[in-house]
């Protein structure tokens, strides 16, 4: 997982490639509040992304967070696809969440995705290593 700064007009994923990247401005990953993580499904080359699966994740199924002390266990509580602009999957919460985001829907015409899916789980468990 790595950084990606916040600019004026939002996050530059672009340069992304093979890893998830936490946006600067949610929680940090692990903490109380709602922590966001990004990363694509396909690559530019078109090989499978961080991301390929996230479309399949289901009510109950669990996200892991490794760091060199822990494992961070989130279940899934939602599943949903949204519109780009749709900064509401980003609202605080009180509780320890994790909110995944892809994009999905190409649009050559615009060269831009029409959606997001995204899914978010709360934290339910912290394994020491």
């Amino acid at each position: 997982i790595v950084g990606v700064p916040r600019a004026a007009d939002g996050w530059d994923l672009t340069w992304l490639s093979r890893q998830a990247g936490y946006l600067e401005g949610t929680a940090f990953p692990t903490l109380p509040g709602n922590s966001a993580l990004t990363g694509h499904v396909y690559l530019a080359d078109g090989t499978p992304g961080p991301f390929i699966a996230i479309d399949q994740l289901e009510w109950g199924d669990e996200v892991y967070v490794v760091s060199d002390e822990a494992t961070f266990v989130y279940a899934v509580r939602q599943v949903a696809h949204v519109q780009p602009d749709n900064l509401n999957v980003l609202r605080h919460e009180e509780y320890s969440w994790l909110t995944l985001i892809a994009c999905e829907g190409f649009d050559e015409a615009r060269e831009a995705y029409v959606r997001r899916v995204v899914v978010r789980a709360v934290l339910i468990s912290v394994e020491a290593r």
